[in-house]
């Protein structure tokens, strides 16, 4: 004889064994105990969560003899039920039994009166699969019910169903179950079953199961077949394709310090390793949770994944707006496993994405007119090691390997982009964007003229000493780049933004343009060097004193000035 599974072996026999849905259990038990059964009831829910055996329990307990302890396990009744050999409880699958016909004699037998039991009772599962001239037989039924019958329907998808059919039943809906309910009774049943668990294979398993008791207990299942009944963390995760929590905080490392290289490393070592990445991507945004709640509360209770100690060197290394900027990202970047036939190849754009000081969306600019500017103008100087040369000594330089020399146009060229994203990261952006935000809190005349101009443009990339900002107008960029503009604007955000960085505007495409190329230089290993940027020097006016303004007025030689 084969095997039984655990999720049969442990299929719950009383109220009392059912784990969760406790708001549930008890409406159950009380409406059986106070004799107040309803002729229908609607069951919802995800899968594995209950529906069924809580249909099962229902059926039992209001055909048990003794109704002040049901179901009591030891009548005749309870005995039938359980082995499914009771008259009076028919169970029936929808997605085998979805015709017109059917419906047709399961109504005409629930006119006969009860064989065995007090109720007849029919446990309809899946039920939202019946056509539609199924449906409308059921819903005559449920209208006008015979004597002793109970109809006990069960679904996953409720919104399928007519809007009659629900109206005329008890609903209750089930929820998924909590991590810790399924792993406390996970190793309830590994003990049972003589099976070694430990806490941190449960707790994958709670994981993996997605709040379904079922699923829990089959996975738990198959990893005991697979190991000898000795189940390690280190199993469940060679099994069905998962990683430790410290490999993917040293991925989340990766990505907060740009370190490309090691990120396409990895992404080929978890395609080696079969990884699900998609599981992946929910447990990066489970830590990076976990790490801004720790930022704002310091309370290491309040973690679900993390321990404190790599909690706090996360919050350490990584801020609020950046974690919040990656989760960002990585929730938007999930459906693009959906259209894709590599998730490998989708996991690495998405933590490329990440890991890239990029900002490619629409950007919404003004109508106002814009000043068109002259073709003279010039951006602010950018120096290398190497002295500035004259401008008729530049010659073109090898794409593959560029080196920049002084910028002599309003416009960035994409190798100029390139050698200032050498120099940026992703925490100086996020810094930048909450400081640019404050433009909007300033509406003095003077800081009109420049926070218009801000307005119109987004933070693309920062780093120590620059800041790229995107515009959707070409007209726009150069007007911010040209030099007095560009000294002016430099000026303002360092005194009323706290930001004193030489600031540098590129239209939305030509940044998309140097990404791309930047990341083909780094996957060869082959990125140039990073500008050498020499800030303005602002000088501050000289305040004049009285003395000086009197012998502006008067004529100093007969001018005398008293202590």
């Amino acid at each position: 004889m084969s095997k039984l599974a655990l999720y049969q072996k442990y299929r719950s026999s009383t109220f009392s064994e059912v784990v969760g849905q406790e708001y549930i259990v008890q409406s159950i038990k009380n409406a059986v105990l106070n004799n107040k059964v309803g002729h229908a009831y609607l069951f919802c829910g995800p899968r594995g969560t209950g529906k069924t055996t809580m249909a099962r329990l229902l059926a039992k307990a209001v055909n048990c003899e003794h109704p002040e302890e049901a179901p009591c396990e030891h009548c005749s009744n309870c005995e039938a039920a359980n082995n499914q050999t009771h008259p009076d409880i028919i169970e029936i699958n929808a997605a085998n039994e979805t015709h017109v016909e059917d419906v047709r004699d399961l109504i005409d037998r629930s006119q006969l009166a009860p064989m065995q039991g007090h109720h007849k009772v029919y446990i309809i599962d899946e039920v939202h699969q019946l056509s539609g001239a199924a449906a409308s037989a059921l819903l005559k039924t449920l209208e006008e019910p015979p004597e002793n019958v109970i109809f006990i329907l069960a679904t996953t998808d409720p919104q399928k169903l007519l809007s009659t059919i629900i109206s005329r039943c008890q609903r209750f809906d089930f929820t998924k179950l909590q991590k810790n309910q399924i792993k406390e009774h996970l190793l309830e049943i590994a003990k049972k079953e003589d099976i070694y668990l430990d806490e941190e294979a449960a707790d994958n398993i709670a994981v993996l199961c997605d709040g379904g008791m079922r699923d829990a207990l089959s996975i738990m299942d198959q990893c005991a077949s697979y190991t000898s009944d000795h189940i390690t963390a280190e199993d469940v995760d060679r099994i069905y394709g998962l990683t430790t929590v410290a490999e993917k905080v040293s991925l989340i490392q990766s990505i907060n310090t740009m370190n490309l290289e090691d990120i396409l490393n990895k992404t080929k070592k978890y395609e080696q390793q079969g990884i699900d990445f998609q599981k992946f991507v929910d447990g990066m945004v489970d830590i990076l949770k976990d790490v801004v709640i720790y930022h704002s509360t310091r309370k290491s209770n309040l973690l679900k994944v993390l321990d404190e100690d790599v909690a706090k060197s996360l919050s350490e290394s990584i801020n609020q707006q950046t974690c919040m900027h990656m989760i960002d990202k990585l929730f938007n970047s999930k459906e693009k496993f959906r259209f894709t036939t590599s998730a490998a190849s989708c996991f690495e754009v998405i933590c490329l994405e990440v890991a890239i000081p990029t900002e490619t969306q629409p950007i919404q600019v003004n109508t106002k007119p814009i000043q068109k500017p002259e073709t003279t103008y010039v951006v602010p100087s950018v120096e290398i090691k190497e002295d500035i040369k004259k401008p008729e000594e530049n010659k073109t330089e090898n794409i593959t390997k560029p080196v920049i020399k002084e910028v002599k146009t309003n416009e960035l060229t994409t190798d100029e982009i390139i050698s200032l994203l050498v120099q940026c990261n992703k925490q100086s952006k996020a810094e930048d964007d909450v400081k640019l935000n404050k433009i909007n809190t300033l509406f003095d005349m003077e800081s009109k003229k420049y926070t218009s101009l801000l307005e119109e443009t987004k933070v693309g990339a920062s780093g120590k000493d620059c800041l790229i900002l995107i515009s959707d107008s070409k007209v726009l960029a150069n007007r911010m780049n040209e030099e007095t503009m560009n000294r002016n604007l430099y000026q303002f955000i360092k005194e009323q933004l706290q930001i004193d960085k030489m600031m540098y505007v590129t239209t939305s495409e030509n940044f998309k343009n140097a990404t791309v190329q930047y990341v083909e230089l780094m996957k060869a290993n082959n990125l140039p060097e990073p500008m050498k940027i020499i800030r303005y020097q602002i000088e501050k006016e000289k305040e004049i004193t009285l003395e000086e303004r009197a012998k502006d007025i008067f004529n100093p030689d007969i001018l005398e000035i008293e202590e």
